[in-house]
């Protein structure tokens, strides 16, 4: 290593490291006292730890063989003055006679970036003079690391981190490390080559941190971190104007919350952003809340979670977590976010206004890509922040299934049904209008075969829903069914020979009728009237039955927050005729969920409006191009509405709904208890729920794990009236 005439200082070259760690080095030369020591002992040794600049840290110079008479003086050098040499005491460095090392004591800076210091001592010292670059006959020479860090604020944090303009927030500046402590130290005062004198000097320390801010707020222009501390607080002020109202041709629809910029600078920078949130903010829609252009829809993938959109100034706003309100069609969670060149089976799915309104790159011309959305189903909360979403719906029109037969949901919503494996699938067909629904479902499975027939009538078949929100929590929600139902239904079981019952068999069918409801802001639902059936033959021998039962229902439920607003709803049940051979000892159960009001809010409302509304983004070749993008976006959120699972069989995600389900059983087979006893028995229930998750945030203390539960009723009778017969908690006759 070189070393300069005029300085003695050495140019350091070694990566930084901030472990403590004791660092020993030694020079060859043959002195005598080396040579007394034999060879690998060091003659001489320098000991310190590395050090954060602006604090201090003491050193050992060790000599191998004990001083001489007199004392051995040591000169230490440093080549960086952000790390000065300082003795303990008010004198020179020397080693007294008969010992072998001497403390000294390193004071440093603060430094802007990691610094490697070359620490010198030479025995005896050369003072004035610095360690010679070649040590000379008789002289110890070595030299050491010291790794200096470098300190600074690591964070800037706000409390709260959102405010309205013209309030205030608590900042945090947090240091990498405690600022520099007060140190006391011996300087020397004197001349350069006349006598050391050295004075007690006193170093004040901690960290004066400057601040500064973007437009909008206001900042103290430094705060000070006391020595040996890691923090301290400011008060940052908004003004009154830091944010503003959302304009009507904007992409963001809610309020145009500003982010503010807080950077802290002492050696190092660090910096935090403050939410600023327009005063009086009353806006109906969540900042979150990006306005899509449907007509920049170019296709939307098969199972409804990818849309490829063109390149616009909306569209590029879209990030995780943004919400996509697309008029006319729904709106939707944004997940991942990718763009995608121009390519030409892009450009192929473009009609000529999308053509004429694709932006071009300035400087080649070429025509620009586009960007492909990971979506799922939002909730109301998602995009409403303060408002009323109602839809008041009291005549129900004809809705076709979208797409005909090879529609978008010719294969989504295919009829589920759950039995053990090897068992044949029940066949069926239904229909259905706004005022009339029946269906016919028959299974035969070896030697049983049975059959399930319905008709519901309706009469005043609307429905009322109504989610109040306020400060992005609904705060009241009410869905109600006023309708009055009749219910028919007839059954058939038969058995070639003993053991052949099926045990339960279920059927969940395709919507009996479907039709798309637009709320407030032009926003779709999907209404739907739904019809389940729950099928138990238990047969213990060769045995043929039939039945028939009614069910008329009435009024109409709903919640008001957590109480139900009317009780009205109600059944009258009629047990129709069933053969003698019905009476087998195992019994049957038929149970039929029908009608089922549903009002669904979803990935699938979406499908349906986009099927109903702008059907080219469903073609088959605008379907496949967004599936393309599936794999990159990666699985977001698995699609509501369409696949139940076997543990929810008839849950409908995402929805409100109204439901009536009758049960007919016999003998002891029944749903809710076992009859001690064989004879007819009939059960009803009616029931309205609110799926939280259609909903999102709800007023409370304890928001609901599942469903909003609106109302709920059931009730039995039974042939002959016995008390003794009923299911278990059941009173005769009764209702609950």
């Amino acid at each position: 290593m070189s070393k300069s005439a005029n300085t003695g200082y050495r140019a350091a070259g070694i990566l930084r490291c901030f472990a403590a760690a004791t660092l020993v080095l030694s020079i060859s030369q043959a002195a005598p006292l080396a040579r007394a020591q034999g060879a690998g002992t060091p003659p001489i040794k320098i000991k310190l730890n590395s050090l954060i600049g602006g604090d201090y840290e003491n050193g050992t110079v060790t000599i191998a063989q004990p001083a001489p008479a007199g004392g051995l003086s040591v000169q230490v050098m440093s080549s960086s003055k952000d790390a000065k040499i300082a003795p303990l005491t008010p004198a020179s460095l020397k080693i007294p006679q008969g010992q072998t090392s001497i403390a000294f004591q390193i004071i440093s800076s603060p430094v802007k970036a990691p610094e490697n210091v070359v620490i010198t001592a030479c025995a005896p010292s050369p003072s004035p003079n610095p360690c010679p670059s070649v040590a000379t006959p008789g002289m110890l020479e070595t030299e050491a690391v010291l790794a200096l860090g470098a300190n600074g604020p690591a964070s800037v944090s706000m409390s709260p981190a959102t405010v309205t303009a013209g309030s205030s927030a608590t900042g945090t500046v947090t240091l990498k490390y405690p600022a520099p402590k007060d140190v006391s130290y011996y300087k020397n005062i004197a001349a350069f080559g006349a006598p050391k004198v050295y004075a007690r000097t006193l170093r004040t320390g901690g960290a004066k941190v400057t601040l500064t801010s973007t437009s909008g707020v206001s900042a103290p222009a430094s705060i000070n971190v006391l020595s040996g501390g890691s923090s301290a607080t400011f008060t940052a002020t908004t003004s009154q104007s830091a944010a503003s109202s959302p304009q009507p041709s904007s992409c963001v629809m809610g309020p145009s919350t500003m982010a503010a910029t807080i950077t802290a600078n002492w050696e190092l920078s660090a910096s935090g952003m403050l939410q600023v949130q327009p005063q009086n903010n009353t806006s109906r829609y969540t900042s979150k809340t990006v306005r899509i252009d449907p007509s920049t829809i170019v296709g939307i993938s098969h199972d409804g979670l990818v849309l490829a959109l063109m390149s616009t100034q909306c569209s590029r706003m879209l990030k995780a977590g943004s919400v996509m309100f697309v008029k006319g069609l729904g709106v939707l969670d944004v997940g991942k976010v990718a763009t995608f060149p121009s390519s030409a089976a892009f450009l192929s799915l473009l009609s000529h206004q999308q053509l004429a309104s694709l932006t071009h790159n300035k400087t080649t011309g070429a025509p620009a890509g586009g960007i492909a959305v990971g979506v799922s189903s939002a909730s109301l909360t998602d995009f409403i922040a303060n408002g009323r979403m109602q839809i008041d719906f009291q005549k129900l029109g004809a809705v076709s299934e979208p797409g005909g037969p090879n529609g978008p949901f010719a294969d989504a919503a295919e009829p589920n049904s759950e039995q053990p494996a090897g068992e044949s699938p029940w066949k069926y067909n239904a229909s259905g209008t706004s005022d009339h629904a029946s269906f016919t479902a028959f299974k035969q499975n070896g030697g049983l075969s049975g059959s399930v027939s319905a008709t519901a009538d309706i009469t005043n078949g609307g429905y009322d829903f109504l989610a109040v929100i306020q400060d992005d929590k609904v705060q009241q929600a009410k869905f109600t069914a006023d309708a009055g139902v009749k219910l028919t239904v007839d059954w058939m079981a038969q058995t070639t020979a003993s053991g052949q019952g099926i045990g339960e068999s279920r059927l969940r069918m395709r919507p009996l009728f479907s039709g798309l409801v637009d709320g407030p802001d032009n926003v779709p639902f999907l209404f739907q009237i739904d019809a389940n059936l729950i099928f138990k033959p238990g047969f213990g021998e060769q045995a043929a039955a039939k039945g028939h039962f009614d069910l008329t229902f009435k009024g109409d439920g709903g919640i008001d927050g957590s109480s139900a607003v009317n009780e009205s709803l109600d059944a009258t049940p009629e047990i129709g005729s069933t053969t003698d051979s019905a009476k087998a000892a195992n019994g049957t159960v038929i149970a039929v969920n029908a009608p089922k009001f549903v009002l669904s809010f979803s990935t699938t409302s979406f499908l349906w409006a986009a099927a109903n509304r702008l059907p080219t983004v469903l073609a088959m070749k605008a379907a496949d191009f967004a599936d393309g993008f599936e794999a990159q976006l990666g699985t977001h959120l698995s699609q509501d509405v369409k696949y139940p699972q076997p543990d929810d069989y008839f849950k409908i995600k995402r929805a409100a709904w109204v439901m009536w389900v009758a049960s007919i059983g016999y003998a002891g087979a029944g749903m809710m208890a076992m009859l001690p006893c064989q004879q007819y028995y009939q059960t009803y229930t009616v029931n309205a729920n609110i799926d939280k998750d259609m909903l999102g945030s709800i007023s409370g203390s304890v928001p609901p794990e599942k469903d909003v539960e609106v109302f709920k009723k059931t009730g039995v009778s039974a042939i002959p009236s016995i008390k003794g017969c009923y299911p278990q908690n059941q009173a005769s006759g009764g209702t609950k």
